[in-house]
Parts: structure tokens; C-alpha cells; sequence
């Protein structure tokens, strides 16, 4: 029983709380009223709506931003890719920048050259043009007279061979002779000493 009346005290005391907080909320204007009550239902369903549209609205943004995402990572393998290709192209196209400067200082020094080598060629072709052609008879002639001269060389380079050897054969001999003398006359030594 005692368990009923403490319970009853606070059903009580709960029950004036209640009609406190309706009191206050009557003054205030807060008091719910049936058609108050509908309308708010109403309100509710219309938010859980609009809710539900967004949730609809944030699914379908999440989708296209996982499509972005997909389509941005393609661009950024091909990007990658792309950066890739250009540097193999740029060190290709300084490699190849090199070669024609070096084809340039080429080219350049095959340009002298050929001009060298055309006035060479202008001034042969001078030459070719000022050269006039002996007489065949003129031309016998120098061929006898060179003949002649080489003829004449050679016997002479031959006489020199021979007056050669004979002058070592004589110088040989010579002192032989000397040596030869010395030994006979000793006096004829001292001939040659100055006293």
C-alpha cells in the first residue's frame, strides 16, 4: 500500500508537471490542437518527401561522381601517358636537332669543298682549252730529241761510274806505292819533315 501512495504521489506530481507545462504552453500559444496536429503531419510528410528526393538527388550526384572519378582517372592514365610520349619525343627531337647541326657543319664544309673544287675544275678546264695540240711531226721530233738526251745521260752517268773506279783503283795504287817506298828509303820520311 505504501507502494501504491508513493506511487500515486508521483503519478500526481507528474500529472501537475504536465499540466504546468500545458498551462505555460497555453500562454504562449503553443497549444496543440487537433487540426494543429494534422497540419504538422502533413508538413512532415511533405519534408519526408522532399527528404527523400534529396537522398534520391544525392544517390544519383554520388553515381555521377564515381562516373567523374572513373572518367578523370582514364584522363590522368592518358595524361601520364601522354607526358610520357612527349618526353621520348622531346629527347628524340634534341637528338635529332643535334644530328642536323652536325649534317649543318657538314653540309657547310661539302660546300666549300665543291666550290674548291669547281674552281680547280674552271681553271683544268682553262688550261684544257688554252693547250693546243703539237704537229705529230713536232711531236716526233721532241720524242727523237728526248731519246737523244737520255741516250747521251746514260753514257755519261756510265763514263763517271768508270773514271770513278778508276780513280779508286789509281788512289789504291798510289798508296800502296807510298807505303812501298817508305819502306825502302826511311829518308825519304824525313824529306817531308821540315827542319
Amino acid at each position: 500500500m505504501e507502494k501504491l501512495r508513493l506511487k500515486n504521489s508521483t503519478l500526481k506530481v507528474q500529472k501537475k508537471k504536465l499540466h504546468m507545462q500545458l498551462k505555460q504552453k497555453e500562454e504562449m500559444g503553443e497549444v496543440l490542437h487537433e487540426v494543429d496536429f494534422n497540419q504538422l503531419q502533413i508538413e512532415n510528410k511533405q519534408y519526408q518527401e522532399k527528404i527523400e528526393e534529396r537522398n534520391q538527388e544525392l544517390l544519383r550526384l554520388k553515381l555521377k561522381a564515381g562516373n567523374t572519378q572513373q572518367v578523370l582517372n582514364s584522363y590522368k592514365r592518358k595524361l601520364h601517358d601522354v607526358t610520357a610520349r612527349f618526353k621520348c619525343l622531346k629527347t628524340d627531337c634534341k637528338s635529332r636537332c643535334d644530328q642536323l647541326g652536325k649534317i649543318s657543319i657538314e653540309l657547310e664544309s661539302g660546300e666549300q669543298e665543291r666550290l674548291k673544287a669547281e674552281t680547280v675544275n674552271r681553271q683544268l678546264r682553262q688550261q684544257l682549252g688554252d693547250f693546243r695540240v703539237p704537229d705529230v711531226l713536232d711531236y716526233v721530233k721532241e720524242r727523237a730529241t728526248l731519246y737523244d738526251i737520255l741516250k747521251t745521260v746514260r753514257s755519261w752517268e756510265r763514263k763517271v761510274e768508270i773514271a770513278q773506279m778508276a780513280l779508286k783503283t789509281h788512289r789504291k795504287e798510289w798508296s800502296r806505292i807510298q807505303k812501298h817506298s817508305y819502306q825502302l828509303n826511311p829518308w825519304n820520311a824525313l824529306e817531308g819533315i821540315p827542319l
